[in-house]
């Protein structure tokens, strides 16, 4: 008949395979909670199994398996209740990546800079590589294809975010028009970023389609504009 001690030596492997399983099926990430709780259950279950058959070995790997399970969920936790975040990166966090975690966040904002353009400074040159994501805080730019300003963009919005992740040509320059407070991110910091943290990605997809519908309707305002001023100006004899 089963004891105690082999009921919770079973629970332990169920409890073990039982986690790996779930992460492998993707139904649990490696840096919850949960995944360090179960290993951590599972440590602890094993641990008890061995007062019945003491083994010094097993014992040490359950001993160092439980601290390191400590370990995890005292991180998880500092990083998800101690980080702060100050009101430009609070304010692109809500307006665009309301639904990050915020370590993930945290990642996400480690990847730029924060700066401060002068009139004139060229943020993407049309046909040329785009080779880093841009967030307006402030200020504005001049959209300009083929040497024809169509739209101007202004604070909240993404600059190259159609072609940074590949690093393709931008459709258009774009140039500020006014001191700029904007956030950097270089493609190749990005493509990093997703490479190590897939949960990332939907985040970026999500954020970046929402500000191209965004520009592209900012666009056909003002290409309406242009179109009605150019129908009322009387035809030259």
């Amino acid at each position: 008949m089963l004891d105690y001690y082999q009921i919770a030596g079973y629970g332990g492997v169920a409890f073990y395979l039982g986690s790996y399983g779930l992460l492998q099926l993707g139904l649990l990430k490696g840096s919850s909670y949960t995944y360090a709780a179960l290993n951590l259950m599972a440590a602890a279950l094993v641990l008890v199994s061995l007062f019945r058959d003491w083994n010094m070995f097993s014992a040490i790997v359950q001993i160092s398996w439980i601290t390191l399970s400590i370990a995890g969920i005292a991180r998880v936790w500092f990083l998800t209740n101690m980080l702060r975040f100050n009101a430009e990166e609070q304010k692109l966090l809500t307006n665009h990546f309301p639904t990050l975690r915020p370590i993930e966040a945290k990642k996400l904002l480690d990847t730029g800079t924060w700066r401060d353009g002068e009139i004139g400074e060229l943020l993407t040159q049309q046909g040329m590589p785009v080779d880093a994501l841009t967030y307006l805080v402030s200020g504005g730019v001049d959209v300009d294809v083929g040497g024809q300003i169509i739209a101007q963009v202004g604070p909240g919005q993404f600059i190259g975010e159609m072609a940074c992740m590949t690093s393709g040509p931008a459709s258009a320059s774009v140039r500020l028009n006014q001191p700029t407070r904007y956030f950097s991110a270089s493609s190749d910091a990005l493509r990093r970023l997703v490479k190590r943290n897939p949960d990332i990605s939907p985040h970026l997809d999500l954020a970046f389609s929402g500000n191209i519908r965004s520009k592209l309707v900012a666009t056909n305002s003002v290409l309406e504009k242009t179109m009605k001023a150019r129908e009322s100006v009387p035809a030259a004899d």
